[in-house]
């Protein structure tokens, strides 16, 4: 970086859980520790990518000289990011991809394992034929993709589960916990929920 203090932006997904509170309290004592301006941000829910491009623009015209960065949606910030990066940001990836290839370093979790370690757990854990209701959270989330893929693979290898129905659900925990209902309520055949949300 050409200065004494870099200036960093960090925007997130949305600000409104325990995980990127977490998030923020590790970036601000980094910050402290290694001298360096940061701001931290995100829209009010994981769905509003239009204002994180938003942010995105912002932090480049401002004068970010690194942006880490969690996509809400793997293709609608792609633009965004490629700008910034175009811009001479350095740009991280947290958490949840986007689909560009501007992006320097990434952290975050191998998906799609995740996805075939909570199937094999559940093949582990039961007998028999398992019949299999997926929730899964924002059909654009890289995240959510991977782990269902993984899933699935995992399921089908087994040749001893079937997947009866799937739902994707961006709303709250009381949302999502009604649209999980609403599946099970249509498919009372189902025996194992598999969850990739919070």
């Amino acid at each position: 970086f050409d200065s004494d203090t870099p200036s960093v932006a960090i925007i997130i997904k949305g600000s409104e859980s325990d995980f990127w509170n977490d998030v923020k309290k590790g970036a601000l004592s980094a910050a402290t520790e290694f001298n360096i301006d940061i701001t931290f941000e995100g829209p009010d829910n994981e769905e509003d990518y239009e204002t994180q491009n938003a942010m995105v623009a912002q932090a480049v015209a401002d004068g970010a000289q690194a942006l880490v960065f969690s996509a809400i949606d793997y293709e609608a910030n792609a633009e965004a990011i490629n700008a910034a990066a175009r811009a001479g940001v350095y740009i991280v990836g947290i958490d949840s991809a986007v689909n560009s290839s501007l992006v320097r370093t990434y952290i975050g979790t191998n998906n799609y394992a995740a996805g075939c370690m909570a199937a094999q757990a559940a093949l582990d854990g039961c007998e028999g034929t398992l019949r299999v209701g997926l929730v899964n959270y924002g059909r654009n989330s890289a995240n959510g993709q991977a782990r269902e893929q993984g899933a699935r693979d995992t399921f089908a290898q087994s040749g001893r589960a079937e997947i009866v129905a799937g739902i994707n659900t961006l709303s709250s925990a009381e949302g999502s916990c009604a649209d999980t209902a609403a599946m099970l309520a249509m498919h009372p055949e189902i025996d194992i929920l598999l969850a990739f949300n919070e």
